[in-house]
């Protein structure tokens, strides 16, 4: 087990939504992270370089909040699949970044069939 090190820790919201894309990316019924074309309309599947696009984070009294733009497989319950995500994220958060205080919101943009 490793000795714990004095001092602080800081994440950058970049690091933060990067851990967040990949946490989502590995559960059930997520086909991946989305960003809407307000201009055109449209909601766009992010490759997996692009992933923060789609992941909002900010720190607000304390919280750190992300909120997560996701596109669902097709057929899955959107309800489950979104408190797994919301406990992947918050766990892999804690984990690797050592932060408690996390609050998650899926945003489901899309659904469409994984391929």
């Amino acid at each position: 087990m490793a000795e714990p090190i004095p001092g602080n820790l800081r994440v950058s919201n970049d690091v933060i939504a990067d851990l967040a894309g990949y946490a989502a990316l590995e559960c059930y019924g997520v086909v991946g992270m989305a960003y809407t074309d307000v201009q055109e309309n449209i909601v766009r599947l992010l490759s997996l370089g692009s992933l923060r696009k789609g992941i909002d984070v900010a720190v607000e009294d304390g919280r750190v909040k992300v909120d997560l733009h996701t596109v669902l497989e097709q057929g899955v319950n959107m309800a489950s699949v979104s408190r797994n995500l919301e406990s992947a994220v918050r766990f892999t958060l804690k984990e690797l970044a050592e932060i408690e205080n996390v609050d998650v919101t899926v945003h489901v943009e899309d659904l469409r069939t994984h391929k």
